[in-house]
């Protein structure tokens, strides 16, 4: 497998999830950074979560992306 690609990012985590299941109905695996950051500390902290896709992946996964409106990158 090669690298991965940041495909989509967001400070929501529930937008990244549901490109994250997009992709998923369509075969593309992806996976979330930061996921599990706010979930440590005592504060909130404002950042993006990041989803990335095998790079082999990123052409369709940004042609999903796009064709579903679902673009903050």
């Amino acid at each position: 497998m090669g690298e991965f690609i940041r495909i989509y990012q967001s400070n929501i985590l529930f937008q990244v999830e549901i490109v994250k299941g997009k992709l998923a109905a369509n075969g593309i695996e992806s996976f979330v950074k930061n996921e599990f950051v706010n979930n440590l500390s005592v504060m909130p902290i404002n950042q993006d979560y990041i989803l990335y896709v095998a790079e082999e992946d990123a052409a369709e996964a940004d042609r999903i992306i796009n064709e579903t409106g679902d673009t903050e990158t």
